[in-house]
């Protein structure tokens, strides 16, 4: 099934974010995850999505790993590694936890973003001003979002809505200066 998307409208969704929350499983890693014998699950991420959420919250948009499951301590310590300003784990609810976010930092709905690829995020998709799918995300996902990356999971859909969100706003070429400079870390 093909899925265009206004492009314009997106833009114009994606330059009032304010908060970005994400799935993990599937969006933040790809669709696979690696067993050792004594079934301790070990998890890929994708260095250049780190690289996409760092990048919003240097121009300041708060970031959540909002994710329905577990990924154990790898989760974790990518959360804490890259400052986000929380993960959310075993959300059973997730509209609810982005409706508590919303409150906690005083945004309305068109201030917040999520993306993901399951028909597990079509509520939490539903529920923001700003919806984004993978490229590998079901039929369901992708017609429900306002922007669907060329990137699958695990594989930079956040590094490329990151910079989506950034151009939208009208700071990525300031922010591509300042990281040419500096770094980001």
């Amino acid at each position: 099934m093909a899925f265009e998307k206004d492009q314009a409208k997106a833009s114009e969704k994606a330059r009032q974010v304010k908060l970005f929350a994400h799935d993990i499983h599937g969006v933040l890693t790809p669709n696979t995850f690696y067993c050792d014998v004594n079934g301790r699950r070990r998890f890929g991420f994708w260095h250049m999505d780190g690289f996409g959420d760092l990048s919003l919250k240097a121009n300041g948009i708060k970031v959540f790993f909002l994710d329905n499951t577990s990924v154990g301590d790898e989760g974790f310590f990518r959360a804490r590694e890259l400052k986000l300003d929380k993960g959310y784990f075993k959300v059973t609810d997730k509209v609810a936890k982005l409706a508590e976010l919303r409150q906690e930092n005083d945004l309305s709905v068109a201030q917040t973003a999520y993306i993901g690829c399951e028909i597990t995020d079509l509520a939490a998709m539903k529920s923001v001003g700003f919806a984004a799918a993978t490229a590998d995300a079901v039929d369901e996902v992708k017609e429900a979002a306002d922007y669907i990356t060329t990137a699958p999971g695990g594989r930079g859909p956040i590094r490329e809505i990151c910079e989506f969100i950034l151009r939208a706003k009208g700071t990525w070429d300031d922010w591509v200066e300042k990281v040419t400079k500096m770094g980001y870390k």
